[in-house]
């Protein structure tokens, strides 16, 4: 009769490692959480790669924006290139209003919230604040150089325009745009010179 009672050894054993090979709803539930991390975490990255990539797009139009119109400012006649893109339309070699002007728009950015002329471009020479139209060799702007001689008397001037007699003009162009990837700014600095 006992050997009726008794389970084979190895029956036993094979009947406890089955019931120990068993998942449990706490090593199910952990092992959910660790691939859901692991999705969050790959979903994440894969949307900081497109918001990257998404700026260096935005970064490319800016910087190509602003090299062409340093290349339409070079390609412009030496005395009329500084009045044909500064602030002032009332100077325009053709007649007030007839030139581009110092603000420009660049496809596929926006100008960020605010900005009073709407377009993210921006052309900037060395003018006293509220005068656009002034060419002035005592501006201070480190970024182009400034203070220098434009006319090259040898001496930099705290009066005058040079607009009309420079033979150096330092350029900054400017874009500041709000895109999907956020806000951006890209600045081209140069000197045109007419010798």
């Amino acid at each position: 009769m006992e050997r009726q009672d008794r389970m084979p050894a190895n029956r036993r054993r094979g009947h406890r490692s089955a019931k120990n090979s068993g998942l449990t709803l706490i090593e199910i539930a952990v092992g959910i959480a660790i691939l859901i991390t692991g999705v969050l975490g790959f979903v994440e990255t894969m949307i900081r790669l497109e918001r990257a990539h998404e700026r260096t797009r935005e970064v490319g139009r800016a910087t190509e924006a602003a090299r062409r119109i340093v290349q339409s400012i070079q390609a412009e006649a030496f005395p009329e290139a500084f009045r044909r893109y500064n602030g002032d339309p009332t100077d325009d070699p053709g007649g007030p209003g007839t030139a581009p002007g110092k603000n420009f728009a660049v496809p596929g950015l926006s100008a960020r919230p605010g900005d009073p002329d709407g377009l993210p471009g921006e052309i900037l020479f060395p003018t006293p604040p509220g005068q656009p139209g002034v060419l002035r060799e005592s501006v201070v702007d480190a970024r182009i150089g400034m203070p220098r001689d434009l006319n090259g008397d040898g001496v930099i001037s705290a009066v005058g325009n040079y607009s009309t007699t420079y033979i150096v003009l330092p350029v900054r162009v400017v874009v500041d745009w709000t895109g999907p990837a956020g806000p951006g700014h890209v600045e081209v600095r140069t000197m045109l010179a007419n010798y």
